[in-house]
């Protein structure tokens, strides 16, 4: 009896480790794939446009953790970790927004894209350099909006030298040995000359202002002196004198009968002339040198500043007087 149940007790054990060694299996391979399960889940941190977004990944990119927490990107951000990079947990990524631009730098437009931050931040950046005195629109502290125009505005400073001629003064001078109406240069005038430095400012490229900074007189100027005279008697043939409001230097041509009337409306006799009224008004008594008292009463076209045309009763003494150069007195 002994000898049939002893065989039978070892079987029952050796089937009862089986199934313990079956279920031992079962509990590894669960702990492998919980442990694979959780091991490769990361939590990853995304920092965008001044928020944080979490997700979890299991395994991937950067890029496809950012498309998984729905964030769009624009062609010129900044991205960090670089997109391909491999997830591991706790990983932090970065997204910094590029900005377009508008520029225009002394007048040359072009189109940039900068990181938020405000204009002196954003020309840093670009590596525009400014320069002491050029204006920057809007100011440097402003804050960058996508969009935005920024404007240098280039001053730059020529400096040049430029004579100017200064005018000189006329000096006048009684003379009492001369007669009143008739003058006498004593000294003729010099202009003088000033070296200026000028200041050209220019915006841009373009001329917006010119200004003297300074001057060096290189020649004083020199007074015109002219002597003017002041006797108004006058003593003429056979003792006799003149008194005179003025006395004119002219050149004096002779004419005779042409049939007409003169322009006063009488006809014409020795002593009537032609003179131009802008200098001698019609109707003055005047006397003249060389050929003695008269009167203006005509006029003609061909005389004209100081000219005057004396009339002869014939054609030979006008002939013989011919052209000459007189004193005609205005008389009082």
């Amino acid at each position: 009896m002994q000898a049939n149940t002893s065989p039978r007790r070892t079987f029952g054990f050796l089937g009862d480790n089986r199934w313990i060694v079956w279920g031992l299996g079962v509990v590894v391979a669960a702990v492998i794939i919980l442990t694979g399960f959780f091991y490769n889940r990361h939590n990853i941190r995304i920092f965008a446009d001044g928020k944080e977004v979490n997700v979890v990944m299991r395994g991937g990119t950067v890029a496809e953790s950012i498309k998984k927490a729905g964030i769009p990107l624009g062609e010129k951000d900044i991205i960090e970790p670089s997109p391909d990079t491999k997830l591991t947990d706790d990983l932090t990524v970065r997204i910094t927004r590029k900005l377009r631009i508008n520029l225009v730098d002394g007048g040359e437009v072009s189109e940039q894209w900068v990181t938020p931050g405000n204009v002196g931040q954003a020309l840093k950046k670009l590596k525009i350099a400014v320069n002491p005195g050029d204006q920057v629109v809007p100011d440097p502290g402003t804050t960058v909006k996508s969009g935005d125009t920024i404007e240098i505005f280039r001053y730059s400073d020529q400096y040049i030298q430029e004579s100017v001629k200064v005018p000189f003064k006329l000096e006048r001078r009684r003379d009492t040995s001369m007669e009143k109406g008739t003058t006498r240069v004593v000294r003729k005038g010099r202009e003088g000359l000033i070296q200026k430095t000028i200041k050209i400012t220019y915006r841009n490229g373009k001329e917006i202002k010119r200004e003297a900074v300074g001057e060096k007189v290189v020649r004083e100027p020199v007074s015109k002196i002219v002597a003017y005279g002041t006797v108004t008697v006058k003593e003429v043939s056979r003792g006799g004198e003149i008194r005179f409001s003025r006395a004119l230097t002219m050149t004096a041509t002779a004419y005779s009968h042409t049939g007409n009337n003169t322009a006063s409306g009488v006809y014409p006799y020795r002593g009537a002339v032609a003179v131009d009224p802008s200098v001698i008004k019609l109707g003055t008594r005047l006397y003249v040198e060389g050929y003695g008292y008269a009167k203006a009463l005509d006029i003609g076209s061909a005389i004209k500043g100081n000219r005057i045309d004396l009339f002869f009763d014939t054609e030979k003494e006008a002939r013989k007087w011919g052209r000459r150069t007189v004193k005609v007195y205005v008389l009082e």
